[in-house]
């Protein structure tokens, strides 16, 4: 009999055991989903500031356009994008600025002669099967060019033989670098914030990128265009 009424006892205990450790987990996941939801509604992002050309900038042609990259609190970079001699680099970038794909991107490499960004993979973006065509440009590799990059393997000689170009990253140069011509496109040239690229490091963060034009009130973001009210019945 007392033996029974131990075992009984054992499996009531283990039994609340059991219960008493679900249930605490239950209350861990509900208080945690319950954090989220509050940390997520009470982090809600404030509107944009607006963005807006430097002198420098202001100096290009009516209708040139700028690309701006906000480092935060490391300052701005504008670069001009040369759009006329190289359409389909400049497109494709322009495309992924106006999805907002570089908003929140480390920068990934940090060298002498060169700043790279754009790497979507850091931060869970696909761009899926996209794909960017090497353009043929005169343009020199020089301090303050743009370009995208490209993968390479050593070939005969140890030269450098150079794949596709990839459709996210790009690159600003630091130095002059001769070595890269001709077999990068330049479709930028930075007009202002050189001294910010100096002083920028890895996993540094892009804050945003926006295309502002010469001549034109520039903005951070479009106005959110108001809903037409309904007609009276």
């Amino acid at each position: 009999m007392k033996r029974t009424l131990f075992v009984t006892l054992a499996l009531v205990l283990a039994l609340g055991l059991v219960l008493g450790v679900g249930a605490c987990k239950k209350k861990v996941a509900e208080t945690a989903a319950t954090a989220t939801t509050a940390g997520t509604a009470g982090t809600a992002k404030a509107p944009e500031t607006p963005l807006k050309l430097s002198a420098d900038a202001e100096k290009l042609p009516k209708g040139a356009k700028v690309a701006v990259i906000d480092f935060g609190p490391k300052g701005l970079v504008e670069f001009e994008l040369l759009e006329k001699e190289t359409p389909k680099t400049v497109g494709n970038f322009v495309e992924l600025v106006n999805d907002k794909f570089y908003d929140e991107m480390p920068v990934h490499r940090v060298e002498d002669f060169v700043l790279q960004a754009g790497d979507g993979t850091l931060v869970g973006k696909d761009v899926g099967d996209r794909k960017l065509e090497v353009e043929k440009d005169k343009r020199k590799c020089v301090r303050g060019a743009v370009s995208m990059a490209r993968g390479a393997t050593q070939g005969p000689g140890g030269k450098a033989v150079y794949a596709d170009t990839s459709p996210t990253q790009f690159f600003i140069l630091k130095k002059d670098s001769p070595h890269l011509d001709p077999d990068f496109c330049v479709f930028g040239v930075v007009v202002s914030g050189m001294e910010v690229v100096d002083k920028i490091e890895v996993n540094d963060m892009i804050d945003r990128v926006r295309i502002l034009t010469v001549g034109e009130a520039g903005t951070a973001a479009p106005a959110p265009t108001a809903a037409p009210a309904p007609e009276k019945q």
